[in-house]
């Protein structure tokens, strides 16, 4: 019999999977999930905690609100409640975000349940690591009850393994395929060039980007959420648009001639995804050297990519001139990066994934 493995989201994922089903869409928010079927096992996940039907999503909302405002993290009880009759028929629970992880680290410490869990923590480490106020002394506590954490970088490790010594780096997967599109050309009909940043994570710079480019004679594009530019100051030649969708995302960047990434300078990695994204679009990307990235990935400057320094525009305007007067570069960076990105892909991320699962 094939282990049924009960996969635990965010957000709805019903629609992301008929989405890469139907090859409209990235599997990468799907955590593997897809390529665990192709292995074998039963997987299973659902939507029913966010159906405006379901009573125990409203019933438990306001835990989740406050938890969410107080904390920088959710907590869906709701889901972890709804899902009780499933995670009976399951073998291994997989959670892909500590909003919806640490509710069944709870259900686990109540010994509601006794399900295998396998826990993949995006960005918590750094919230909890220095914070020993509540909920957050309570969180760590929560943690020591998952038998695997998966993190993403060995920065997020070493913090997690204070709580839970069965914690294991593995690299973020993303759709490999999708992004890799050879079909879609470059469709910049502009004589200037497009600068592209794109991304929703909390440390984005967004500022930065617009002051560095706001004297150049190019087009620059940002596309976040509308909380990354909250109070920016936009120059002439910038565009936004927010929470676009994949297909409309994926053109965006096939449209453009260089992607910058900038990051604040703070002590966590960050632009994982939208860096891998980029490289497997074969655009030569410009990132805020946080040294985090640069050991994650062990792309190389000069080489890969581009670093600049974390919140200094003329550094940023001196790197997006250099590949401006020099498509040489340019060209060398996209195709050294796209060859070294391909590993990273979410059938890569099932593999591993499926070998912890069968040491549990």
């Amino acid at each position: 019999m094939p282990k049924k493995v009960l996969f635990l989201y965010k957000t709805p994922r019903k629609e992301v999977y008929r989405l890469w089903k139907s090859k409209k869409g990235p599997d990468t928010i799907l955590y593997g999930a897809n390529h665990l079927e192709k292995l074998g096992y039963d997987v299973n996940f659902f939507d029913i905690a966010f159906s405006k039907l379901n009573p125990l999503r409203w019933l438990f909302y306001p835990i989740h609100l406050i938890a969410a405002k107080t904390t920088g993290i959710g907590f869906k009880i709701d889901q972890a409640i709804s899902l009780l009759p499933v995670i009976y028929q399951s073998d291994v629970i997989v959670s892909t975000i500590d909003t919806a992880g640490l509710p069944f680290l709870l259900l686990k410490k109540l010994r509601i349940i006794n399900k295998p869990l396998i826990y993949i923590s995006v960005d918590f480490a750094f919230r909890i690591q220095n914070n020993n106020k509540w909920p957050f002394n309570w969180y760590k506590q929560l943690l020591k009850c998952a038998d695997v954490i998966i993190c993403y970088d060995e920065a997020e490790k070493q913090i997690l393994n204070r709580f839970n010594k069965k914690v294991y780096f593995l690299h973020v997967g993303v759709d490999t395929k999708y992004f890799a599109d050879s079909k879609l050309k470059t469709i910049n009909k502009n004589k200037k060039k497009v600068i592209l940043a794109f991304g929703r994570d909390r440390d984005r710079d967004y500022q930065i980007f617009a002051n560095a480019i706001s004297k150049l004679k190019v087009r620059g594009e940002i596309v976040c959420s509308k909380e990354n530019i909250k109070d920016l100051e936009l120059p002439p030649n910038m565009k936004l648009s927010f929470d676009l969708p994949a297909q409309k995302l994926k053109r965006k960047i096939f449209a453009s001639d260089i992607v910058v990434i900038p990051i604040k300078n703070v002590e966590r990695p960050g632009g994982h995804l939208s860096l891998l994204d980029s490289m497997l679009s074969k655009r030569p990307v410009i990132i805020s050297g946080n040294k985090w990235i640069s050991s994650t990935f062990n792309f190389k400057n000069n080489e890969d990519c581009l670093y600049f320094e974390s919140e200094n525009k003329q550094d940023l305007k001196n790197k997006i001139n250099l590949l401006i007067n020099n498509p040489n570069l340019s060209k060398k960076l996209a195709i050294s990066a796209y060859k070294k990105a391909k590993i990273y892909s979410t059938e890569n991320f099932a593999l591993k994934l499926a070998q912890i699962i069968e040491k549990l």
